[in-house]
């Protein structure tokens, strides 16, 4: 089941990088929006969207693994493929309705006189303040359904499987127990196949885990501005060199996942080297 949202989360990460290329390439040219306003709605609400079922399927992941780990006769009923299925398209649909606003308010509006430029933002009304107002509860609502919220629920349970894991397993392990004798090799220790499994579910949380981390190492910085912005006093100068930091950030967290795969996933080895030797010959 957890191939099964490692695939979305693939096609989350995949339509970040190919929607977010028009933005970021303009941008390093440091040229303004030049797509028109059709290209501007179309692409920013793609692109949000595949941001938002991707932390959502990040999600769904580590909810997966919780219980199959830590209820594993259940998950056997819990995490069928047909409800995978039906959990992966709820993700979109909710990310669809929640990109909704990005659909309906963005615009092309010239914001640099000297040289002039246009850019694609999101515009919530005419008048500076209250466009402001508007702006910052969308983004208070939009980090804490996606970036506070889904932080706090993966901390707890990648906690409690981590203990599961990590320490009860070696304790179980140091204590002799947890496997019947009869199906240990000479009555001692847990057999080969099952040190084995309790080494891939290792391998798979450390992987989830690592990507966790990197998207919200990724997108701490966004967040960290919006709190600075909302009580100080002092405006920031969001210079050229700090919107590339902020954007290079953003993309590594997509282009880094395939890497954490290959990196923690024997399973993802070993069918990549199958597929690739397929088609290499």
């Amino acid at each position: 089941m957890t191939n099964m949202l490692i695939l979305n989360l693939a096609l989350a990460d995949s339509l970040i990088m190919l929607f977010g290329l028009p933005e970021i390439v303009l941008f390093m040219m440091n040229d303004g929006w030049q797509l028109g306003q059709a290209a501007c709605s179309v692409d920013r609400t793609v692109l949000v969207c595949a941001l938002y079922s991707s932390v959502l399927t990040l999600v769904a992941v580590c909810i997966e693994r919780y219980i199959a780990i830590v209820f594993p006769i259940k998950a056997h009923i819990m995490c069928t493929k047909r409800r995978v299925f039906i959990v992966m398209v709820l993700i979109w649909m909710v990310s669809g309705v929640c990109a909704t606003p990005t659909a309906v308010f963005n615009r092309v509006i010239q914001l640099s006189e000297t040289p002039p430029q246009k850019f694609c933002v999101i515009a919530f009304h005419t008048e500076r303040p209250r466009h402001e107002m508007y702006n910052l509860i969308f983004k208070y609502t939009e980090s804490a359904m996606f970036y506070l919220g889904p932080l706090v629920i993966q901390v707890v349970c990648y906690a409690v499987i981590g203990k599961r894991l990590f320490v009860g397993v070696d304790k179980l392990h140091r204590n002799g127990g947890g496997v019947s004798s009869a199906s240990r090799p000479n009555g001692r220790g847990p057999t080969r196949a099952y040190s084995e499994a309790i080494r891939a579910r290792r391998g798979v949380v450390k992987m989830l885990m690592a990507s966790v981390a990197i998207y919200f190492l990724s997108y701490s910085p966004h967040q960290v501005l919006l709190v600075y912005k909302s009580f100080s006093s002092v405006g920031f100068d969001k210079t050229w060199m700090f919107h590339v930091f902020t954007y290079t950030l953003a993309y590594i967290n997509s282009a880094a996942n395939p890497v954490l795969y290959c990196v923690f996933s024997d399973n993802f080895r070993s069918k990549f080297k199958v597929i690739f030797h397929r088609f290499s010959c």
